[in-house]
């Protein structure tokens, strides 16, 4: 009886497979996609993003909150408030940079559905006098309402340059 002769195929076509497959975890681990838990791109998104950070308390939402130093050191803080509410809500106390800030006028009181900018084309401001930060660093930024809470986050040092000229404490 004739055997018939070895396929060499099949065992050709295997090995590629295993290569191929051996290669792409390979590619996966040398291009940094898989680090666990301390992979940049996971630490990334718990740091603070540069200037305009979102907070909230409740239904209370701060957006584009960053901290405009003058030469003096002395900052403003620009931001938008937004109540996302059915009840009104009151800011009532600031700190920036562990410290108490000063808001203008002494309270402000946003009811249902207002949107109130600090800083920049308004009457509304979170003032501290004395910062001295370094730019482009970040402080911490405490804003507490009346009825939604207190809510933090840190936010950038940028000067009165550029597109945050003409915003200073006021």
């Amino acid at each position: 009886m004739i055997r018939p002769s070895p396929n060499p195929r099949p065992t050709r076509l295997r090995q590629v497979g295993l290569a191929a497959a051996g290669l792409s975890l390979l590619s996966l681990g040398l291009t940094g996609c898989y680090n666990g838990q301390d992979a940049t791109t996971n630490v990334q998104a718990t740091q603070p993003s540069g200037n305009g950070n979102v907070m909230k308390a409740g239904q209370i939402v701060v957006d584009n909150a960053t901290a405009i130093q003058d030469e003096a050191g002395n900052a403003t803080v620009l931001m938008r408030i937004t109540n996302q509410g059915d009840d009104s809500d009151t800011l009532i106390a600031a700190v920036l940079a562990n410290l108490p800030a000063t808001i203008t006028p002494n309270s402000i009181d946003i009811a249902p559905g207002q949107s109130i900018s600090f800083a920049w084309d308004s009457t509304n401001y979170v003032n501290l006098d004395g910062l001295n930060a370094p730019m482009s660093s970040y402080v911490p930024l405490g804003l507490q309402f009346a009825n939604a809470g207190i809510t933090s986050t840190n936010i950038m040092i940028v000067p009165p340059t550029g597109i945050y000229e003409g915003i200073t404490p006021n």
